[in-house]
């Protein structure tokens, strides 16, 4: 099946979900501002649609949607894919300076405010897409400073939601448990999975997960699976509640975003002994996900330290390079990133005994000789923290533009098991550190700005007169 092909597929598949539900009464989406049924979901999507093009008359430029876990956001993004409209998520944990800086990046003349449920003018030229049908456009942290825009096409869009239905073990209808912002794409695996079941989507406010009794919610609602990174999930462990006699109906859990360790398998299986895991592996430039597997008894006992990250989603497959770097193969590629040539000829790959595009991911990995994957780790300064993607390199360029920062170096503090504990910044200046702080968050996410800033007169060199990295981990570590 061709690309034009496919996305008549999906166009036809959105109709009749959005526009003619099978459940037209069943819940849709439980957001933090309201629920809605599918009846309800298809006049949503229809009324949004007409008010964006009230406003957007020319077809080509992006939308930017800005917003967190309320049920308009959701609303927003279908009406979106249905109408073919390109779409960027951005939370508003992000810094206003974020959301302009983006919507200048991606030429965007209006983002729409779902707090507000206003369309509001960027003031940004509008410039039309070099790519035609995209389905999204996902922002993540860029090594040059910037954020950088992902595009990804509907026919992945498509590849991916088709995969989900088929292998992630869901429910016939199932309740989805969300709790990442819209602008990590791991909030794509319960959105679209929920789309393509007719299931019913719970969205999760940040205030609303730290509330005592946030379980309550999962409870009522009936969640029967559970997207999440690892280190959400351990969290969750501090609470009793957290097991099958509270939450009979979580049969499911998936996670992304991090390495999943045993330790955490073996306790869910305590508190959940029927429920599937299953771990998935995928960066945002391969549409969310690429592999899964379900983490059973046998995997979870044999010698290897190490959990698999699975086997390939159809029409894909991953090459493993001399040096240990993950290539991914697939129609599952992005189309490459918004507006950046150089970075699209360092990681985007063609050739001709190829059907479709390959990117390389960073990550370093192998296959075992029963044909499951494994990632070891980056080959490169880049780190998640709680799931979320970090370049380093952003990070430090955001420091060294503060005009009273001489010299900064930032380092990821890895826990034994090699997930990243916490973020520490070095910076040569006469700031305090809660200023250096202040500073970083107007222009970066929150999850981006160091928890630690060590002040120093000079930074370290070792003998070959590099900045001793090694012993200011050292350092961070003690103080």
């Amino acid at each position: 099946m061709n690309q034009h092909s496919e996305r008549l597929e999906l166009q036809d598949f959105l109709r009749a979900a959005l526009l003619d539900p099978a459940n037209p009464q069943q819940p849709a989406i439980s957001g933090s501002d309201e629920a809605l049924t599918w009846q309800q979901l298809s006049v949503a999507v229809t009324d949004w649609a007409k008010r964006y093009h009230h406003c957007q008359r020319s077809a080509g430029p992006p939308i930017v949607i800005y917003g967190h876990q309320q049920a308009e956001f959701a609303v927003a993004i279908y009406s979106c894919l249905l109408h073919n409209i390109p779409y960027i998520p951005v939370d508003c944990i992000y810094p206003q300076e974020r959301l302009k800086e983006i919507c200048q990046l991606a030429s965007a003349p209006y983002y729409y405010d779902v707090a507000t449920r206003q369309f509001v003018a960027t003031g940004v030229p509008e410039q039309a897409l070099v790519e035609q049908d995209l389905a999204y456009i996902m922002f993540t942290s860029g090594s040059t400073g910037k954020p950088k825009g992902v595009q990804i096409g509907r026919e992945s869009l498509w590849h991916f939601m088709k995969w989900v239905r088929q292998d992630f073990a869901l429910p016939e209808v199932p309740v989805l448990m969300n709790h990442a912002v819209f602008s990590f794409d791991l909030s794509l695996i319960p959105l679209l999975a929920n789309l393509a079941t007719g299931g019913h989507i719970v969205l999760n406010a940040k205030e609303d997960i730290a509330a005592e009794n946030w379980l309550d919610r999962l409870k009522s609602n009936g969640v029967s699976v559970w997207v999440s990174t690892p280190s959400f999930a351990y969290q969750r462990l501090l609470s009793p509640q957290f097991s099958s006699d509270y939450l009979p109906d979580l049969s499911v859990f998936v996670f992304i975003g991090e390495v999943l360790n045993k330790a955490l398998v073996k306790q869910l299986r305590r508190r959940f002994p029927h429920a599937k895991i299953l771990n998935s592996y995928g960066p945002t430039e391969a549409t969310i996900a690429t592999t899964v597997i379900e983490i059973t008894d046998d995997i979870l006992h044999n010698e290897n330290d190490l959990l698999p990250i699975g086997v390939m989603m159809p029409d894909s497959r991953m090459e493993i390079t001399a040096d240990g770097e993950l290539i991914i193969w697939g129609k599952n590629v992005m189309r490459g990133y918004l507006g950046l040539a150089k970075e699209n000829a360092e990681k985007l790959l063609h050739r001709e005994s190829e059907m479709f595009r390959g990117y390389r991911t960073g990550d370093l990995g192998y296959e075992n000789v029963d044909g499951l994957l494994y990632c070891q780790g980056r080959n490169d300064s880049q780190i998640k923290l709680n799931g979320y993607r970090i370049e380093i390199n952003e990070i430090e360029n955001r420091l060294l533009a503060m005009s009273d920062i001489s010299e900064a170096v930032v380092l990821p503090l890895m826990k034994s098991w090699g997930g990243v504990l916490r973020i520490a910044a070095f910076c040569v200046t006469h700031l305090a550190p809660e200023a250096i702080k202040t500073s970083l968050s107007k222009v970066i996410p929150h999850y981006m700005v160091p928890s630690q800033i060590i002040i120093k007169d000079a930074l370290p060199l070792n003998p070959n007169g590099k900045i001793d990295r090694k012993l200011l981990d050292s350092h961070a570590r003690t103080n």
